[in-house]
């Protein structure tokens, strides 16, 4: 299923019985067991925080030992950015900087209604 940066659990299917393994970006094995229905639910630590592309490689094995193909589940960002900040912009000021979110879209509206938009980079300035 759809894991999200907000997600407290990875669920799914898979053969009745069988052990499932998540692996998260770290490294940190989490197992849970597939009920008789082949659904599964695997709790996230409550420590953890996932951000927008991190990958989860999730695996399962049945009792006779077949382990499955690796799933690859994408984690989507759903969490929104803290409010960017500006630096002091003057009458003489020629471009607006600041800091963001990396990656994010920075939109800055003037008085007269004009938006403008920028990208901040890997260090979130903009």
């Amino acid at each position: 299923s759809e894991v999200t940066s907000e997600s407290p659990q990875v669920s799914g299917t898979a053969e009745a019985g069988s052990t499932v393994k998540v692996e998260l970006p770290d490294g940190t094995e989490l197992t849970g067991v597939a009920d008789d229905q082949g659904n599964y639910t695997i709790n996230l630590p409550a420590n953890k925080k996932f951000r927008g592309g991190e990958q989860l490689k999730v695996t399962s094995t049945d009792a006779s030992g077949n382990k499955s193909d690796e799933a690859v589940v994408e984690v989507k960002d759903t969490t929104s950015p803290v409010a960017p900040t500006v630096s002091e912009v003057t009458s003489e000021s020629t471009q607006v900087t600041g800091t963001g979110e990396p990656g994010s879209t920075v939109k800055v509206e003037l008085p007269d209604g004009t938006e403008l938009t920028g990208v901040a980079d890997d260090q979130g300035n903009y």
